[in-house]
């Protein structure tokens, strides 16, 4: 019901939908709604805004960010078997979400989104196939000890 209701929510700048009528659009009633709310709110993933008596509810996107990376970090680990899990020996690795991939015959440029910012890297797209690159998958871009980049 929570993933249910927070995919309901909308951002902060948007935050219109009064208690009722996330109730409706779930077929659940004002005080289910409710109470799945201040759980989402609890844990820092949810705020809302007061007009009157009517609270409206939105998502923190910048909590759902961290929550994100947190869970891309651990996640994988946790549930792929030992057998699978892949073993880097790189230090430099930062998680993050795929956010954008443009192919081209030979190669793909892949975005990441890790902690608000944008990383892109361009690879094969042989290896974007082999590794079945989706808009939304977690990812990490690592970086060698040879290679640099330059923060402006």
């Amino acid at each position: 019901m929570r993933f249910k209701l927070f995919g309901e929510l909308p951002s902060e700048d948007k935050a219109v939908i009064p208690v009722g009528e996330l109730g409706r659009r779930l077929g659940v009633s004002d005080t289910v709604v409710s109470q799945h709310l201040r759980v989402l709110s609890g844990i820092g993933l949810v705020g809302h805004h007061r007009s009157g008596r009517v609270a409206h509810y939105y998502v923190k996107a910048a909590a759902v960010r961290a929550a994100r990376e947190i869970l891309a970090q651990g996640l994988p680990a946790m549930f792929a078997p030992a057998s699978q899990q892949s073993q880097l020996s790189a230090r430099n690795q930062l998680i993050g979400t795929v956010i954008e991939l443009r192919r081209g015959e030979v190669s793909t440029e892949v975005v990441l989104e890790v902690g608000g910012q944008q990383i892109a890297a361009i690879i094969t797209t042989a290896s974007a196939d082999r590794l079945e690159l989706q808009v939304g998958d977690v990812a990490a871009a690592v970086f060698k000890a040879h290679d640099v980049i330059v923060l402006k």
